[in-house]
C-alpha cells in the first residue's frame, strides 16, 4: 500500500547526508551475516565474492564503511578507472550495482587483474549472478562461481529502527504511536521505509508542521484500519 501525498506547495528537502561510519550500520538478521563475512577482511575464504539485495537494504552503505574500515576504494557505474592502477593501489576494491554495469569487458578485467594481483573485490547488486543475464559469458562464468551473500528484507526489529532512523536524519522523532501505526498497515520492505519517509519529509516541509500522528493519517490511506 503507498502513501496518497496531498501537498500544497512544492517542497525543497535539505540534501541527505549519508554516513559512512561502521558504527553508523544497522546491523539485524537481515544484514548480520553479510556484515560478518565482510567486516572479517581480509580473512576471506575466497578473495571475491557477491553481495545482493533489494533496493534500499543498506548494500552501498556497508560498501563504504569497508572501504573505509580497510582501506579500500568504492567504485560506482560510470565512474573511470585504471583497472590496473586499482589493483596496484588498493587491497580491497567495492564494485557498487556490477550489475547496472555495461562495459563488462572492463569488469572481466578488474576480476582477471584481482587474482593476479590477489587483491580482495566486493561486488554489490540487485540481482545474483545466477539470475543476471551477461553479454560476456566468461565474466557470468567467473561470477556465477563466486560465493554470493543476500541482505534480505528487513525484519520486525530492523525495520523500527531504520525507520525511526531515517526520520531522524531528517531531524524528525517518531513517536511509538506513529511508528505502530506505519507498522500495522504497511508491508515490511525497505522501498516501504524510504518511499515513506520521502512522503513525510515532503508533507512537513511544505506544511511547515511537526510530524505527528494526526498529520501522517492525512497523507495515507485509512482503510486498512480496524
Amino acid at each position: 500500500m503507498q502513501p496518497r501525498i496531498q501537498m500544497q506547495q512544492l517542497a525543497i528537502p535539505l540534501p541527505d547526508q549519508l554516513a559512512t561510519d561502521p558504527s553508523t550500520l544497522l546491523i539485524e538478521a537481515p544484514n548480520r551475516e553479510v556484515w560478518t563475512w565482510l567486516s572479517s577482511s581480509p580473512q576471506w575464504p575466497l578473495p571475491q565474492l557477491v553481495v545482493v539485495g533489494p533496493p534500499g537494504a543498506g548494500k552501498s552503505h556497508m560498501g563504504r564503511a569497508l572501504s573505509l574500515l580497510r582501506g579500500g576504494v568504492l567504485l560506482t557505474v560510470g565512474g573511470n578507472h585504471d583497472p590496473l592502477q586499482l589493483v596496484q593501489t588498493s587491497q580491497i576494491i567495492v564494485v557498487d550495482d556490477y550489475d547496472q554495469y555495461r562495459d563488462e569487458s572492463w569488469l572481466f578485467h578488474l576480476y582477471n587483474l584481482a587474482k593476479e594481483h590477489q587483491r580482495q573485490v566486493v561486488y554489490l547488486g540487485r540481482t545474483a549472478p545466477a539470475s543476471h543475464s551477461f553479454t560476456v559469458n566468461d565474466l557470468a562464468s567467473r561470477l556465477r562461481s563466486l560465493p554470493c551473500l543476500e541482505i534480505h528484507e528487513p525484519d520486525d526489529e530492523l525495520f523500527r529502527k531504520l525507520f525511526r532512523k531515517e526520520l531522524l536524519k531528517r531531524g524528525m522523532l517518531c513517536g511509538d504511536d506513529i511508528l505502530e501505526y506505519i507498522y500495522r498497515r504497511f508491508d515490511r520492505s525497505y522501498t516501504t521505509i524510504h518511499h515513506l519517509v520521502k512522503v513525510i519529509d515532503e508533507l512537513t516541509l511544505s506544511q511547515q508542521r511537526p510530524l505527528t500522528l494526526p498529520l501522517l493519517k492525512e497523507v495515507t490511506d485509512d482503510r486498512a484500519s480496524s
